[in-house]
């Protein structure tokens, strides 16, 4: 019954298509999909509509503690940018050095792993990248530099949500075979920062390679042989506790802490000179493209949030202190309720709301933990308290325009998320019905493992790379791909944790090539009609890091 298979795959299909073809939003073309995806159940597998309302409602439940992640991330840049925070950040990273080398590895690469740690969902690319044209980079380099960058720290985004979205998805399976969700969540984050980690070491010399090919005034392989020490050590200096962190305290920390850990190595090593070449690399064009990034930057609309006047004189170290204050603040916090040690991390996931036999599904039990989450604890509580320590810098308007931007891009976020999960389980709920198929996941992992045999885990971090692609997101990349990986892992006796492991390191690295990050980040600094460029030019680091992976997942199992 072939035909049922091609019946199967169809949501997938006209998802991708919606995206790619004709240019739908992730959350129009998963909501289309979504109603085919319910006809199909109803119609060829002749599911209960009570049993697909409950397999949806289950999927609603998943996404909305998830969701409270998101909107305390996405609060949190808001406010920082609106009191001028995020501002003399970006001032301080101006003063360290002036090689654009340097500057992209600092601001790109570990500035760009912090944000996406602690914000996630396309921010890094968007701040670092108007940074760098600020900085005197050419709009589409900063493009190129800001994406390709931001790919190692991207499981672990917003506290480690991918991650914890995907396993969610994933949790009626894992459990229904028997298995445990955190043994199995660590084992594949275990291994996705194993994967990511070591592959990921090449990222910034990468980043120079980029720049002094296609921007340089030369284009010497000298000014590439010379930033190798610095970039290795910039490279281990995030990647050994990213790795370590990841291994041992779990998703939430491995971005976020590790990029702060490499953040201060590597500015120091800047500012005391250790690996930093002897002279200064320029751009072609030097001073020239310095004025017409600086022009860029103006026609793109970056200008300063409010009570940053007087923002081009140097920073003082007080006011970083203070700046960097709210982010020491959330660590501290994550820390003291991740860590059980400190015997918080019991009592906040302990007061949990519990919902048990969704629509009398006896299979369908959630359980969310809304003070253990960190949307609200700490992302809205540090925006909150940063709100009112700034409030004589603030009007009304300021803080109603901080949550009305919030509001409407968790809006347009949420959508993506409920359809995605809700249409992934109700295919994985498809087993249950009155027509004696298998569901409709079973059905396609069974086609590809004919199609693919032990070869598959050639192909599951380029899945993973094209499930972000299209729709420019990590997370949907694992919310559609990732029960289909894991099945047919089963069926071909691979490492369930290491497929999933190779869908999220698939899934981060296809932010490099994602149209809507490159729209948007095109969008950000004024580099609008080089998007194919971007694209084009990202598409070999893309294609490398995805082979190492697998090399990777080949070496360690």
């Amino acid at each position: 019954m072939w035909w049922l298979g091609i019946l199967a795959v169809l949501p997938f299909v006209v998802a991708l298509l919606l995206m790619v073809a004709w240019r739908l939003s992730s959350g129009k073309a998963l909501m289309i999909s979504l109603g085919l995806t319910i006809l199909l159940a109803v119609g060829v597998w002749r599911m209960d509509l009570v049993h697909v309302a409950g397999y949806f409602l289950y999927g609603l439940l998943k996404a909305f503690d998830l969701i409270l992640i998101i909107g305390g991330a996405i609060l949190l840049l808001n406010t920082l940018r609106k009191t001028g925070v995020m501002d003399v950040i970006s001032r301080g990273f101006r003063q360290i050095s002036p090689d654009p080398r340097i500057q992209a590895i600092i601001i790109g690469y570990l500035f760009g792993a912090f944000i996406e740690g602690a914000a996630g969902y396309g921010t890094p690319a968007a701040l670092a990248a108007p940074l760098l044209v600020g900085l005197g980079f050419p709009p589409a380099a900063a493009c190129i530099v800001a994406l390709i960058s931001n790919s190692t720290p991207v499981p672990f985004a917003a506290v480690g949500t991918p991650m914890r979205m995907n396993m969610a998805n994933l949790s009626a399976i894992v459990t229904g075979e028997g298995g445990e969700m955190t043994a199995f969540t660590t084992e594949v984050t275990g291994r996705t920062v194993l994967y990511l980690g070591v592959a990921g070491v090449i990222i910034p010399l990468l980043l120079v390679v980029v720049l002094v090919l296609f921007y340089g005034k030369e284009r010497k392989v000298s000014d590439v042989i010379e930033m190798i020490p610095f970039s290795l050590c910039a490279a281990l200096s995030f990647i050994v506790p990213y790795y370590l962190l990841g291994t041992y305290l779990g998703p939430e920390f491995a971005s976020i802490l590790g990029a702060v850990i490499g953040l201060v190595i590597t500015v120091l090593m800047a500012r005391l000179g250790i690996f930093v070449p002897e002279h200064v690399w320029e751009f072609a064009g030097g001073r020239k493209v310095r004025q017409i990034a600086a022009a860029s930057m103006s026609a793109a609309g970056s200008g300063r949030v409010k009570g940053t006047a007087g923002s081009d004189r140097p920073v003082t170290k007080a006011e970083m202190i203070r700046a960097w204050l709210p982010y020491a603040l959330i660590a501290g916090i994550l820390l003291v309720t991740r860590i059980p040690a400190f015997g918080l991390k019991s009592v906040l996931s302990g007061m949990a709301i519990h919902v048990s036999s969704i629509l009398g599904n006896d299979a369908l039990t959630y359980d969310l933990a809304l003070l253990y989450s960190p949307g609200l604890i700490p992302f809205a509580l540090v925006s909150i308290l940063l709100l009112i320590v700034k409030r004589d810098r603030l009007t009304r308007a300021d803080v109603a325009d901080v949550f009305g931007r919030t509001g409407r891009q968790v809006l347009m976020i949420a959508m993506a998320l409920v359809s995605g999960i809700g249409m992934v389980q109700i295919m994985l709920g498809s087993g249950v019905n009155h027509s004696g198929l298998e569901s409709m996941l079973t059905l396609i992992s069974t086609g590809l493992t004919a199609a693919t045999g032990r070869a598959f885990p050639v192909f599951s971090p380029i899945l993973g790379v094209f499930g972000a692609f299209v729709s420019g997101s990590c997370t949907v990349s694992g919310i559609l791909f990732g029960p289909l990986q894991y099945q047919t892992a089963g069926m071909l006796g691979l490492n369930k944790a290491s497929i999933i492991a190779l869908q999220m390191a698939g899934g981060a690295i296809g932010n490099m090539i994602c149209i809507q990050n490159v729209i948007a980040v095109a969008s950000t600094t004024n580099a609008v009609g080089e998007e194919g460029k971007i694209i084009t030019r990202n598409l070999a680091p893309c294609l490398l890091y995805s082979l190492l992976v697998f090399g990777m997942f080949v070496i360690f199992g």
